[in-house]
């Protein structure tokens, strides 16, 4: 398996999308947001945070754990669950337990649902001619690894993941903790937007900032261990 040219796309070396439509998408957001509120049809931003929480208060906690078990399966971003755990569950430790629990379950259902979509798509691709890598088991948690660690978007990662042939537990088990990493960051970020905690907040900035860095890092190795373990089977096979 060509892990240096299949999967080239979650490489270190990958330049950064184009800037242009995220920045029109959040001018265009701005400009509606500022719009509503000179009509009086949207809340001043100063309310959002208590309208938010309220709002997340009348959410039971069990069909709040449901829908992030499912939805991210379904393509929901589920940093948006991230983000919210923390208004509806008091204290650091605890939302970290629930949400941990709940992107497993996640993760364990995204892999459901990819192979049940893995043959059709599969034969849909090689109808277009694209070419689906095999993922080779000495390989497996290395592409585990890159894939959870690049920024595409969660469902895409799983389906990558299940139709390269990625087994249950090298999936669950290296996927696990990078997923962790991102939302620990994302979830101290949320907690403190609710409880109006500063230093907390510029913790889960700083905290983001070490997991891309952390994830970069474990991107680029993992690349270059792969290339290393494609070239020395190209030239055993010589």
């Amino acid at each position: 398996m060509d892990l240096q040219n299949d999967f080239s796309n979650i490489d270190g070396r990958t330049r950064p999308p184009g800037y242009r439509l995220p920045v029109l998408a959040a001018a265009l957001l701005i400009g509606l947001v500022l719009a509503g509120q000179g009509l009086g049809l949207i809340p001043p931003v100063g309310e959002w945070q208590g309208l938010i929480l309220a709002g997340l208060r009348q959410v039971p906690l069990w069909a709040f754990m449901l829908a992030f078990a499912i939805l991210p399966a379904l393509g929901f971003p589920i940093l948006a669950f991230y983000m919210t755990i923390g208004g509806l569950v008091d204290g650091l430790g605890p939302a970290l337990l629930v949400s941990w629990c709940c992107m497993a379950a996640n993760m364990a259902l995204s892999y459901l649902v990819a192979q049940g979509f893995s043959k059709p798509l599969c034969v849909l691709a090689r109808r277009r001619g694209y070419r689906i890598p095999r993922i080779e088991p000495v390989d497996e948690w290395k592409v585990v690894v890159m894939m959870r660690a690049s920024p595409l978007p969660w469902l895409m990662q799983s389906f990558l993941l299940i139709l390269g042939g990625a087994r249950f537990l090298p999936y669950m088990l290296f996927g696990l903790p990078v997923q962790a990493l991102v939302g620990l960051g994302v979830i101290v970020l949320g907690s403190s937007l609710f409880s109006g905690n500063g230093l907390w907040a510029l913790i889960g900035v700083c905290l983001l900032m070490a997991a891309c860095l952390a994830l970069s890092i474990i991107r680029r190795r993992s690349g270059r261990l792969a290339r290393s373990a494609t070239e020395e089977v190209s030239l055993e096979s010589v």
